[in-house]
């Protein structure tokens, strides 16, 4: 029967060999193989020890697993070339990659490594049963407010009295991919230090106004003044027109200062309808200063435009307007709404109504607190 030698029993015999007063032919004779093969072994390992020969074979062997790593990682970069066209992150789009590379022949261990999904996570499966009722009722909420994100239809069911997890909400969202698209961002412009602008503290202190444009469904232009309460976020009110002169816009900031009585400050951008005199007389006649931003510097009134941001996406993006008469009804409505309905997020999600009771109520009970500890002193003193 022929015998196999390993590496290091044939690096034994070549260095016996060296050391044996015998001859070659008789040496081999002794150890059973035959003298061309003897040399064959000479040729090969030459000079090299054990040791050597040993870490020879170790080389040897990690070139074979590393070229093994290599052919397979081709194949599964070949196999899996074109599979996502985004970049995978959730746990579902983890599980369909998975999915996929099996059906390419990769095992699922090597799939999950691959994708950096636990085998646990991937092998698991929700065991609840889908709340259908739940899942629609968010469904109409989104498609009812499609500029709404899932904190703020949670905060609407709150207000129904539904006691529900964010958490919850949060996944029927991800599960019907309901987010709302983000504007692309702009490069932040390095600009001077500003002046300072009056900070509204109290409601009826800085009231903000400004015009929004649009178009009707005939394409003729829709001009709307838009005025709000900076600190209660309330819409004092939205006017609709084809033009406005500084003599409307002084109508109209009569109207609602009869009604809420005039605030501290008013600003607004340096249009030729605010800086009219005719506004500037009727702002001194109220002793109502006025504050003007700098041309080009909408940053300096961020809560007049967030309110015009909401009013175009919330409202005049979802309407088309017949005439310049159903804008003024639909802007109304909506104006109501987003004063005692929509949840405000500046306000603890509450509404601008909500917030300025709440806010007089504190005060009222501030001052009712104040007076008792003001008559305490008094009484002792009265007494002594």
């Amino acid at each position: 029967m022929k015998k196999i030698y390993t590496d290091e029993q044939i690096v034994g015999f070549v260095r016996e060999a060296e050391k044996t007063e015998v001859t070659i032919a008789e040496f081999c004779r002794q150890k059973g193989f035959n003298e061309g093969t003897f040399y064959k072994w000479k040729k090969r390992f030459g000079s090299m020890q054990i040791a050597e020969v040993k870490r020879l074979r170790e080389l040897e062997a990690e070139n074979a697993r590393l070229k093994r790593l290599l052919a397979d990682r081709m194949i599964e970069i070949d196999r899996g070339a074109g599979t996502f066209g985004k970049k995978v992150v959730t746990v579902e789009r983890k599980r369909e990659a998975v999915v996929f590379l099996k059906t390419r022949e990769v095992s699922e261990r090597r799939s999950c490594q691959l994708v950096l999904l636990a085998r646990s996570t991937c092998g698991y499966r929700i065991r609840r049963e889908p709340d259908e009722k739940f899942e629609k009722q968010i469904k109409e909420l989104a498609f009812a407010n499609p500029r709404y994100g899932y904190r703020r239809v949670h905060a609407l069911l709150e207000r129904r009295g539904q006691k529900v997890n964010r958490k919850r909400v949060v996944r029927v969202w991800h599960k019907f991919d309901l987010q709302v698209p983000r504007p692309k961002k702009t490069k932040k412009r390095v600009r001077e230090p500003q002046p300072i602008m009056p900070v509204a503290s109290r409601p009826n202190q800085v009231w903000t106004y400004d015009f929004v444009f649009d178009r009707d469904a005939a394409g003729r232009r829709l001009k709307l003044l838009t005025m709000m309460d900076e600190f209660t976020r309330e819409g004092l009110a939205i006017r609709v027109g084809r033009s406005f002169k500084a003599r409307q816009v002084k109508e109209v900031l009569r109207e609602v200062g009869q009604r809420q009585g005039f605030p501290q400050f008013l600003r607004s951008d340096n249009g030729s309808e605010f800086i009219a005199g005719i506004i500037k007389e009727f702002l001194a006649e109220n002793q109502i200063r006025a504050a003007y931003i700098e041309p080009g510097s909408p940053w300096q009134n961020g809560k007049g435009e967030s309110f015009n941001g909401k009013f175009r996406d919330e409202c005049l993006r979802m309407e088309i307007f017949g005439n310049w008469r159903e804008a003024a009804v639909v802007s109304e409505q909506w104006r109501n709404f987003y004063n005692s309905e929509r949840p405000h997020s500046s306000l603890g999600y509450q509404t601008p109504d909500e917030f300025k009771r709440d806010w007089e109520r504190w005060q009222r009970l501030l001052k009712s607190e104040t007076k008792k500890k003001l008559a305490i002193p008094m009484a002792q003193s009265l007494g002594s």
